[in-house]
């Protein structure tokens, strides 16, 4: 078991760092590792159990944790959390922004309308609210990191995800202004662009509903993607695309659509998605049913 001196060696030793989305997942995976290298947590999410359960799992790892349950698409809840964060640590060093959801269905369903809807609720609206709640703070203390979580599908839609490339290009646009607002007043901005990924946001969804792409892929780790975030705040990296072969899609995609499009249909081939080391193990949805289903 680490104890709180090994952790002091870390980069973040003792800095504060707010994590929404924090009770399972990428986001909770975030918070651990974020621990494991010094850092004390606000951990935000709806679930008072879960995020108990990692408060716990962050002060064996010999930090302090704090847990706000959260609804990040409320104000006054908003508040409530930066408030209880501020009072217990005196700051915020750094703001990951990993709150939301995901919706898998053609632009023609009945549902689509909602399905964006609600994903712009959940992923972007919570987003902006919880920045806006602690931008102050970053200001008047001269300092700080916002780590917003986005998805390659911010840079590149695949069919039958339009709802969640729209809210995702959303994000990217509000990164990208962010960093440009907040430049010069030492308040650094880094956005994740992670490939589909092993958590469970997308487990109700029929595998047949997936992206054709998808139903074949491996899926990236969440603590894989949690140590890119880790090294985006520590070295200010503003964008962090994974894994690095989804490089060449969004290459493909900036020279022309009609690339883009090409490479994405490219994907459906599994030999193809194989050379390009993005299917060589587990599929998401066998990953997933390895793992007891949340309640």
């Amino acid at each position: 078991m680490s104890t709180k001196k090994e952790n002091d060696m870390g980069a973040f030793a003792d800095k504060v760092v707010l994590v929404t989305g924090a009770s399972r997942g990428i986001g909770r995976e975030v918070a651990l590792a974020f621990a494991r290298d010094g850092a004390h947590l606000i951990l935000a999410a709806r679930s008072a159990d879960r995020l108990a359960q990692v408060e716990n799992e962050i002060r064996e790892l010999g930090s302090q944790a704090l847990s706000v349950p959260t609804d990040v698409t409320s104000r006054d809840a908003v508040t409530a959390l930066v408030d209880a964060a501020t009072s217990r640590f005196g700051r915020i060093d750094v703001l990951v922004n990993n709150a939301g959801i995901g919706k898998v269905g053609p632009i023609e369903t009945a549902t689509f309308e909602d399905d964006v809807r609600q994903t712009l609720q959940a992923s972007l609206f919570g987003m902006i609210n919880v920045t806006q709640g602690v931008l102050p703070v970053l200001r008047l203390q001269g300092s700080g990191t916002i780590v917003n979580m986005s998805s390659v599908m911010g840079r590149k839609a695949f069919s039958r995800f339009g709802s969640y490339a729209i809210v995702m290009h959303a994000v990217s646009a509000f990164s990208d202004s962010l960093r440009q607002e907040v430049n010069g007043g030492n308040i650094r901005v880094s956005v994740i662009y992670p490939a589909l990924t092993g958590s469970d946001m997308l487990r109700e969804a029929a595998e047949a509903e997936m992206p054709p792409p998808f139903r074949h892929m491996t899926p990236l780790q969440p603590e894989a993607v949690a140590r890119a975030v880790v090294s985006a705040a520590q070295h200010g990296k503003r964008r962090v695309v994974l894994p690095r072969t989804a490089n060449m899609l969004l290459l493909g995609e900036a020279v022309s659509p009609r690339v883009g499009d090409l490479i994405a249909k490219a994907l459906t081939f599994r030999p193809i998605a194989k050379l390009l080391g993005m299917s060589r193990g587990k599929t998401y949805h066998e990953t997933i049913s390895s793992r007891p289903n949340p309640v």
